[in-house]
């Protein structure tokens, strides 16, 4: 965020073997063992998409997506509303994206993206919904391949935007609990929903016995088993 502020060009990459303070949506924590995982961040200067800026996230979620089930193609590999990667119901990926304003005008977005590639040992706590792709497919990954890969891909995303091209199909597509029943939980009810799919604010659309209601961020929680 500061090498945004200081006027660093769209494009800037920067990488770590080890972070001490990872995040994700609404504060929660993102843990990465040092120098198993790819952790990195993407500065963008997105042109023209303030009123869609649901867009950057759904783009940044397909990428990680495809250079996922890429590398495990016999593998299930599923976008978790709004950004989370899901290899086998399980998290194998995470996105935080930060926007820099002027005014009413956007400056810029950090996007902040950690994949699991070599992690075996993720502790009790998170040991039931987190993997990695040595976990799965049993074989180290390659950290500067996997790297290389998803900045091509997000290139030809985000380029793809830039162009007025639209998302929300591919990204439907993708995305786990897509017009079949989910097992979910939210304030005041539970129960197994189809997701309908996803508002230009990013509000996800369930379709309840009582019709349909939009959830933000924290209002609903997917139950992975």
């Amino acid at each position: 965020m500061q090498l945004l502020s200081d006027g660093a060009e769209e494009g800037t990459v920067v990488i770590t073997d080890a972070q001490t303070q990872g995040r994700g949506q609404k504060g929660t924590i993102w843990t990465s063992s040092p120098g198993e995982n790819l952790t990195v961040s993407l500065l963008l200067r997105p042109r023209q998409i303030e009123g869609r800026l649901f867009a950057l996230t759904q783009v940044v979620a397909i990428a990680l997506r495809d250079i996922i089930a890429a590398l495990v193609p016999q593998e299930e590999v599923l976008i978790k509303w709004p950004n989370d990667i899901l290899l086998n119901k399980r998290k194998v990926a995470g996105v935080l994206v930060e926007n820099q304003w002027e005014g009413s005008l956007l400056k810029g977005s950090v996007i902040g993206m950690g994949i699991n590639l070599n992690q075996v040992d993720f502790g009790k706590e998170i040991g039931q919904q987190a993997t990695s792709l040595a976990l799965v497919s049993g074989m180290p990954v390659d950290r500067k391949i996997c790297l290389w890969s998803l900045l091509d891909r997000l290139e030809d995303e985000v380029t793809a935007m830039y162009r007025g091209e639209h998302p929300g199909r591919k990204y439907l597509s993708m995305l786990y609990g897509y017009q079949e029943p989910v097992p979910l939980k939210w304030k005041d009810g539970q129960g197994s929903y189809p997701v309908l799919g996803v508002n230009r604010h990013g509000h996800l659309a369930i379709q309840l016995s009582g019709g349909i209601r939009h959830f933000d961020l924290k209002e609903i929680e997917f139950i992975l088993s």
